[in-house]
């Protein structure tokens, strides 16, 4: 039994630095755009018109209105990103969390260049945020009807 708990927990450590390997900061994925990193938002609709969208920002809804991962999501994903696995992308949410988990399924898909902005968009507790930032956003217009 204390060979299963040692095993679960070694895979947690090693998953864990695997996802602080993938993550950047708003602030150089801001400065990355300029360099041909495409940002992901994988907000809702409703988030989007709240704070605004990153200009040039992909937007792919995570979650359906019953707040479950819509069925469409990943291959939405794969059609966006093309068949290139080492494009510069990353993904941002509002606060880490869809994003940390798209970057997993992108990685298991193959991509190796998969970034997850881990403040997301309006902080997570412990860090700042893209809209506290103060960093580029535009309103969200015809993406939102």
């Amino acid at each position: 039994m204390n060979k299963i708990y040692f095993i679960a927990i070694l895979l947690a450590l090693i998953f864990s630095f695997n996802s602080l390997a993938n993550e950047i900061t708003a602030v150089k994925a801001a400065e990355s755009m300029k360099n041909g990193l495409i940002i992901i938002d994988v907000r809702s609709k409703e988030e989007w018109k709240e704070t605004g969208i990153i200009p040039n920002s992909i937007l792919i809804q995570m979650l359906s209105s019953g707040r479950t991962i819509r069925k469409e999501y990943i291959s939405e994903l794969l059609t966006t990103l093309g068949e290139d696995k080492d494009v510069n992308v990353a993904i941002i949410c509002h606060s880490g969390g869809r994003s940390s988990a798209t970057v997993s399924m992108l990685q298991d898909k193959g991509f190796n260049n998969i970034f997850n902005i881990s403040e997301g968009m309006v902080g997570n507790g412990s860090t700042t945020g893209w809209v506290n930032r103060n960093l580029p956003l535009i309103a969200c217009n015809k993406e939102c009807k």
